[in-house]
């Protein structure tokens, strides 16, 4: 069987051992011992005889009989000494004590050492200047004056301001042609990517904003319809509150209505014409007793034919379309101030009519009651 080396642990008189430490170096159990002496742990128990025990974790009461004789004192009055204890090699000493204190005598320390080398650098002698006398001459090249320079003659001057002002123009113009492409390429490129952007753009929204488009135009269309309508409703709303100011209490009072249907300049003429043909429908052609509604003695032949040789109109309706579409047509032909629509009166032979002037005079009266309003306005 291997022996290992020998340790040392506190033992009392009983030969029972301190578990508490286990050492390999003997000064550093007798100074242990020591310190154990010297302290107040623990506790020791003095019986009869002189008999006296250490217990390092206290007495424990319950194994003294009763009516023993017995005292106890804390710290150790027992004779505790350092023995050598030694364990065989399967047997780890920490197995039975709690810590094992190693010598420093078993612990190899190896250090290295580095030896620096200090280069001594040996002084650098400098080769002696001669001297040269104070009174020794200086060369003559060496005193001339700035006066005398050829730095200070004008042609080497202006010729090296020249070539500072040719290096300046030259690093500026280089300068100024780079940025000016750089600016030309960064602004094509930003144009080309937004380019591709609008067109990704109009591929992704493709036949929606068509959709879309279609039903903006017909709506609009639909709305400038409809605005027109109401425009024309209003216009003959106010045309025919005009019409009537003038034909109020007349037999042509009933034809407002659809006399403010009709183009302005024409409802002036059937206004005007009426006025004076007719006295507004007071003086008409009629049949069997009924009247024919023709207030501007309008003569086309028809199978319904009135006194005087007049037409007789089947309805106010009919004589308003059928008169009313007369003058628009005569309007436009350029026919449309009372003085050119005196043919309505006397044809071609508007010349030898006594009359004429004085039919164009009372027509014109009321033609521009409702014409110059709707110049005005």
């Amino acid at each position: 069987m291997k022996i290992k080396r020998e340790f040392y642990c506190l033992v009392d008189r009983n030969n029972k051992p301190d578990l508490r430490y286990l050492f390999e170096d003997q000064a550093e159990a007798q100074r242990k011992l020591q310190q154990v002496k010297n302290s107040i742990q623990g506790e020791t128990l003095f019986l009869p005889n002189n008999r006296r025990d250490y217990f390092v974790d206290g007495v424990q009461r319950k194994f003294i009989e009763a009516g023993q004789k017995a005292e106890i004192r804390r710290g150790c009055w027992s004779a505790v000494q350092v023995r050598k204890a030694t364990l065989v090699d399967n047997i780890k000493p920490e197995r039975i004590f709690q810590s094992v204190k190693k010598s420093k005598a078993y612990n190899l320390e190896y250090s290295k050492k580095r030896i620096k080398e200090r280069a001594t650098v040996a002084p650098i002698k400098m080769p002696s200047l001669p001297k040269i006398p104070v009174e020794t001459s200086v060369p003559a090249f060496q005193v001339n004056s700035w006066s005398q320079s050829f730095l200070k003659t004008r042609p080497l001057t202006g010729t090296l301001a020249t070539l500072c002002l040719i290096a300046f123009t030259s690093i500026f113009t280089i300068n100024y042609r780079a940025s000016s492409e750089m600016s030309d390429i960064l602004i094509k490129a930003q144009a080309e990517a937004a380019q591709k952007s609008l067109e990704n753009q109009t591929k992704v929204l493709g036949a929606k904003d068509k959709k879309l488009a279609d039903q903006f135009e017909g709506k609009f269309d639909e709305f400038v319809l409809s605005s027109l309508a109401q425009f024309e409703t209003v216009k003959a709303e106010e045309l025919e509150g005009e019409i009537m100011k003038i034909i109020a209490n007349s037999p042509m009072e009933k034809m407002a209505p659809l006399i403010a249907k009709q183009d302005r300049k024409v409802a002036a003429f059937l206004i005007g014409i009426a006025k004076k043909e007719s006295n507004l429908g007071r003086r008409v052609p009629v049949l069997n007793g009924q009247d024919c509604y023709n207030y501007w003695g309008y003569r086309g032949i028809r199978d319904r034919m009135g006194t005087g040789g007049h037409t007789c109109f089947d309805s106010p309706e009919d004589a308003i379309a059928t008169v009313g579409g007369r003058l628009q047509r005569l309007v436009q032909s350029d026919v449309d101030t009372p003085a050119e629509m005196v043919l309505w009166k006397c044809g071609s032979n508007c010349a030898s009519d006594a009359g004429a002037a004085k039919w164009i005079k009372d027509v014109d009266m009321y033609f521009q009651k409702i014409d110059n309003n709707g110049n005005n306005g």
